[in-house]
């Protein structure tokens, strides 16, 4: 397992923002003596497509291989034998897009299962702990087959039931078997990730943090990993700053030995309500979901965000492609745009006001070089005017329109970020 992955030890701490002549209150970091840097790797995505061949276009630096025909009971059908075409193709397709391949590992052949009657969204015996053997020679196929050219995610959400039948105990053995497996055929530069947790239940918290306490042999699960990973679905109502409080809940759950290490949000939509049909929402919304995402998690402990999905159906109501595939939608053009103010910039800090005229107003702050950014939203309530540094270059919108400007002037702030860059 690597131990030279770059870690997201930021710290929190209070941020002035002068140019709301306020002192706010605090959401992110910046610890400008191990300042994060929006590196290509942070933009993740899921494509169902990538085991046929095909991939998005948006830049993204990362894919991860889920609900694309890739699962252990997709490859192992018949004891014993193991249909890698699929999976392959996959991986093929991603790494000549630059892109970073993470296979998720699960889910258990029916045969292999302790109860193989178990019930799950993927057929009977999906969600059972598997027999050890065969669970071992798998992982070690797959670590024999692409070695460090991949990254190796233990399973997925085994806090909801569809997924995992197993006890915390079950899945912290897995973990600790795949490790040893991963870190002997593959060698230490292998990268394993922890399970994906989502935790917007109370339920599903709880799973998440006895998990991490577990042991297995007297040693943590950290020993087993190099990589926390968390599904930070907010509840259906809520927008991408509430993600947010599960970012934070992530980091602080972990046992010390767990809390360095980088963290990834492995999967992020919204609306979601657990299977009927996410509630519409307006394009233009839709748009600004996506952009403050991007952002949010940039400016927190997420070293790794993938959007869930290109391409999706109604389970959420952001959508990045129409549903035909042939043009990106609003919220498709915002990550283009997004992506552009973000890409190989410096975090500062980000933060909100809490009252005055500008209550609720977002202000995140990056720089690159001598260029300052700051990119303001109001996810709430009416649009306000908000005064731009001294030394404002120019300004641009969701839209990608760029206005060049000198000095201070006022803007208009709503739910769609606006990006004001500046010299430093």
């Amino acid at each position: 397992m690597i131990a030279s992955l770059v870690r997201s030890s930021v710290r929190l701490v209070a941020v002035p923002i002068l140019a709301l002549g306020l002192v706010v209150s605090v959401l992110a970091l910046a610890a400008p003596a191990d300042a994060k840097r929006v590196r290509p790797g942070f933009f993740g995505m899921h494509d169902t497509r990538i085991s046929g061949g095909t991939l998005t276009t948006l830049p993204i630096g990362a894919v991860r291989v889920w609900d694309s025909g890739t699962s252990w009971r997709e490859i192992e059908k018949r004891r014993g034998h193991y249909d890698l075409g699929r999976l392959r193709t996959a991986v093929r397709t991603a790494r000549s897009a630059g892109v970073r391949p993470l296979i998720v590992l699960g889910q258990t052949p029916r045969f292999h299962a302790r109860h193989p009657h178990a019930p799950g969204a993927y057929g009977r015996g999906a969600t059972s702990m598997p027999r050890l053997t065969p669970w071992k020679r798998y992982v070690a196929k797959l670590a024999r087959t692409f070695g460090t050219t991949v990254d190796y995610q233990i399973w997925n959400e085994p806090n909801v039931v569809n997924y995992w039948t197993g006890s915390v105990s079950q899945m912290a053995l897995l973990t600790a078997t795949a490790g040893r497996t991963i870190e002997r055929v593959a060698g230490r530069r292998a990268v394993v990730v922890a399970p994906a947790f989502p935790l917007r239940l109370s339920s599903q918290r709880a799973w998440y943090r006895a998990y991490w306490h577990a042991s297995v042999r007297g040693r943590g699960i950290a020993r087993f990993v190099d990589v926390v990973s968390a599904n930070l679905y907010p509840l259906e109502h809520q927008a991408p700053e509430a993600s947010m409080n599960l970012a934070r809940f992530a980091r602080r759950a972990l046992p010390k030995a767990a809390r360095q290490k980088p963290l990834w949000n492995t999967e992020i939509n919204y609306g979601l309500r657990g299977g009927p049909a996410a509630k519409e929402i307006s394009p233009r919304k839709q748009a600004a979901y996506v952009a403050r995402t991007l952002v949010l998690n940039a400016a927190s402990p997420v070293s790794r965000v993938y959007w869930y999905a290109w391409g999706l159906g109604s389970i959420a109501n952001t959508h990045l492609v129409t549903p035909d595939g042939s043009e990106l939608t609003r919220a498709g053009r915002a990550w283009v745009v997004t992506a552009t103010w973000l890409s190989g910039a410096e975090v500062r800090g980000c933060s909100h006001t809490g009252r005055g005229r500008l209550r609720g107003v977002y202000v995140c702050t990056f720089r690159d070089g001598a260029e300052g950014r700051r990119i303001y939203w109001k996810p709430r309530g009416r649009p306000v005017g908000v005064r731009t540094p001294s030394t404002t270059r120019s300004w641009s919108s969701l839209s990608g329109t760029t206005t060049e400007r000198s000095g201070h002037f006022r803007i208009r702030v709503g739910q769609a970020p606006v990006l004001v860059t500046f010299r430093r």
